[in-house]
């Protein structure tokens, strides 16, 4: 047999095979892309009908992200405003200085920012009605809530959508949980 023409025949079938996965896998990353859009038109659709208004852009895109270990200072000590990639790291809590001290290992999903809204008006809802409420941005944060009675060195940031609907920010948890 000849090994040239052999070798030749292998390169062009897992070209092929090569060719036929990548399509395939963008197939699937447009099918989901389209999904999202959909998912955030929806919601859009929903809470114009309950009477929210909803000015600010929604990302459609989900991200992967790792909770970040924050090393901790004492009020007084120099603040300075730290963020991990593109997101802000917001400490709730007066006079926290931070630094990242670490990233976690895993990066977990987010939930979408449109299921994120979607929440919110669940809980703002309970509370009483939503109409005429303005949602005026969505952001993707890292959120730290210390526990001010019991100081810690050390603590764990998550990401968090940061929601701000009329004047007021509500934060909900983007791994969703």
């Amino acid at each position: 047999m000849d090994w040239s023409k052999a070798k030749n025949i292998i390169i062009a079938v897992l070209l092929a095979a090569n060719v036929l996965i990548g399509g395939n896998l963008l197939a699937q990353h447009s099918r989901e892309q389209a999904q999202a859009r959909q998912a955030t038109e929806n919601a859009y659709a929903f809470l114009e009908q309950a009477g929210m208004q909803v000015d600010a852009q929604l990302p459609d895109q989900e991200k992967k992200l790792p909770v970040l270990f924050l090393r901790l200072h004492k009020a007084g000590e120099e603040l300075t405003e730290v963020r991990y990639k593109d997101y802000p790291i917001v400490v709730q809590g007066s006079g926290i200085g931070y630094e990242i001290a670490g990233t976690g290992q895993q990066a977990a999903p987010t939930i979408p920012a449109a299921e994120a809204l979607l929440k919110l008006y669940a809980q703002l809802s309970a509370e009483g009605s939503v109409k005429g409420k303005r949602v005026e941005s969505v952001e993707l944060v890292y959120l730290l809530s210390p526990d001010e009675a019991s100081y810690a060195a050390q603590d764990t940031a998550s990401p968090a959508w940061q929601i701000r609907v009329d004047g007021r920010t509500y934060y909900v948890d983007a791994y969703g949980e």
